[in-house]
C-alpha cells in the first residue's frame, strides 16, 4: 500500500504535467503567430526565444551531470541533434507560419511523429507493417487536404507556401527524433535535452541582424511577455514538463497528449487571432491525426 501510493502521485503529476505542457505547446503557435502579425522577424523570434531559455538550460546541464564520456563521434551528432530541433524547427516554423495559420501550422506539425516513423522504417529501426502503412497514408493525406484545400480558397501555390515551409519543421523534428535514439542509451535525457538546445542556441546566433537589437530595444510590453512564454513557459518549463510525463507514464502513454495540441492550436488561433476554421482545414486534421494515432498504436 506505501509502495502504491508513490506511484500514484507520481502518475498523478505526470498527467497533470503533461496537460499543461500541451496547453502550453498549443498557445505557441498563437504566440508565434501574433509576434510575426506585429512585425518581429522568424529569425528573432527564434533566437530570443532561445536566449531567453539559455540560462536556464545551463543551469540544467550542471544539474543533471552533464554528458560524462561523450565520445567525438557522439559530440557529433549531438551538434546535428541541436541544430536540427533548435534552428531547423524554429526558423522553419517561424518562417512558414508568416504565411498561414497559426492553426494550420500545428497541424502541419503534428505529421513530425509519422514522419519519424518513416524515417526510422527505411533505416532499419523499426519494421514496415500494414496497418502501420495504412495509418501513415492517412496521416500523408490528411496532411495533404490541409496544405492544399485549408485555407478556404482557390488552390493555389500562394495558399501553399506557408505549409509547405512549416513542412521542413516536421521534416527537422522528424530528423531529430531518429538522431538522438542512440544517445539516449548513453545519456541522460534530461542533459541531451540541454545540451542540444545549447547547441541549437549557438546556431541561431548568425541570424542577429542589427534588426534584431532594434527588436528587442523597442519591444512592447505584450510581445515582450509573448517572448517569455515562449522562451520560459513553452521552452525551458515545457520541455521539463515532458520529462516529468515520460517518466511517469512513458512514452507511449505520454505521446497521446500531443493528440490534443493540434486541436487546441486550432482551437486558440480561432479564439485569439479570429483565424477561420474551414471544414477541409477540420477534415484534414482529423485525418492526421488518426493516421498518426494508428501508425503509433501499431508500433507499440
Amino acid at each position: 500500500m506505501e509502495s502504491a501510493l508513490p506511484l500514484a502521485r507520481r502518475q498523478y503529476s505526470a498527467h497533470v504535467a503533461l496537460m499543461v505542457v500541451a496547453v502550453l505547446w498549443a498557445g505557441a503557435f498563437s504566440a508565434i503567430k501574433a509576434l510575426l502579425d506585429h512585425g518581429m522577424a522568424a529569425g528573432d523570434i527564434a533566437l530570443l526565444r532561445y536566449l531567453v531559455a539559455a540560462p536556464g538550460f545551463a543551469l540544467l546541464l550542471w544539474r543533471s551531470g552533464g554528458l560524462p564520456g561523450l565520445t567525438r563521434r557522439d559530440a557529433a551528432r549531438l551538434a546535428a541533434v541541436g541544430v536540427l530541433v533548435v534552428v531547423g524547427y524554429h526558423v522553419s516554423l517561424n518562417v512558414g507560419t508568416r504565411y498561414t495559420t497559426s492553426g494550420t501550422a500545428a497541424l502541419v506539425v503534428a505529421l513530425a511523429p509519422a514522419l519519424t516513423l518513416v524515417l526510422a522504417t527505411v533505416l532499419g529501426l523499426e519494421r514496415a507493417t500494414v496497418r502501420r502503412g495504412a495509418g501513415l497514408a492517412v496521416a500523408f493525406a490528411g496532411v495533404a487536404v490541409v496544405v492544399l484545400l485549408g485555407a478556404g480558397g482557390e488552390l493555389s501555390l500562394a495558399n501553399a507556401r506557408g505549409p509547405l515551409v512549416v513542412l521542413a519543421a516536421a521534416v527537422s523534428f522528424a530528423l531529430y527524433n531518429v538522431l538522438l535514439q542512440p544517445l539516449l542509451d548513453r545519456y541522460s535525457l534530461l542533459a541531451l535535452t540541454a545540451a542540444s538546445s545549447l547547441v541549437g542556441t549557438l546556431g541561431l546566433v548568425p541570424l542577429a541582424r542589427p534588426s534584431t537589437v532594434d527588436a528587442v530595444t523597442g519591444i512592447s510590453a505584450g510581445d515582450a511577455a509573448l517572448v517569455l512564454y515562449l522562451g520560459i513557459l513553452c521552452t525551458l518549463l515545457g520541455y521539463l514538463a515532458w520529462n516529468v510525463g515520460l517518466r511517469g507514464l512513458g512514452s507511449t502513454s505520454a505521446v497521446t497528449y500531443a493528440y490534443g495540441i493540434p486541436v487546441l492550436a486550432v482551437a486558440f488561433g480561432a479564439v485569439l487571432l479570429d483565424e477561420t476554421v474551414t471544414l477541409w482545414l477540420a477534415v484534414g486534421g482529423a485525418l492526421v491525426l488518426a493516421g498518426v494515432a494508428a501508425a503509433q498504436r501499431a508500433r507499440a
